[in-house]
């Protein structure tokens, strides 16, 4: 099973609206946000799967979640602790001191994604994968990951 994860689309609908795209052609089963929305017009163009949203710091929570649920989209507020197929998932946005650190080492994920930082990267604690896609907006160049929960592999793809 294939799922998307994307972060920081910062209301960037034209970027947001091709990374859907690629998300099409992966034939993704679900998508992961890491935050930073910051714009309730980015949550429809998801409708496609279930997604899973979390609250950066630019968003504003309330209007976030209210959005996200309204969408029949999964909200999970700061921090998203859930299970896709067979696989322990975090998601968070990452602006919290420590957070990521102390969630990548805790040793019960098989997958930790975060954002924040507009880089993408990814290592391994272990056995989890710790993943940033990097951003929509004000990245250079701009991309999304996906990440094969099969074979736990993740792949980074430019806009």
């Amino acid at each position: 099973m294939k799922i998307g994860v994307v972060s920081d689309t910062h209301g960037n609908i034209p970027n947001t609206e091709r990374a859907i795209e690629i998300l099409k052609e992966q034939n993704v089963e679900a998508v992961l946000h890491c935050g930073d929305i910051c714009g309730i017009e980015i949550v429809p163009l998801f409708a496609d799967w279930p997604t899973h949203f979390v609250t950066g710091n630019c968003d504003n929570p309330d209007l976030m979640k209210l959005t996200v649920e309204k969408a029949g989209q999964i909200w999970h507020g700061m921090f998203g602790d859930f299970t896709i197929g067979k696989r322990l998932i975090a998601l968070l946005h990452s602006h919290e001191t420590g957070r990521l650190d102390k969630t990548a080492n805790a040793g019960i994920y098989d997958l930790v994604c975060y954002g924040h930082t507009h880089v993408k990267e990814q290592h391994r604690v272990g056995e989890t994968l710790v993943l940033n896609p990097g951003a929509l907006h004000r990245a250079n160049p701009h991309t999304i990951a996906i990440v094969d929960l099969d074979t736990m592999v993740a792949e980074h793809i430019e806009l």
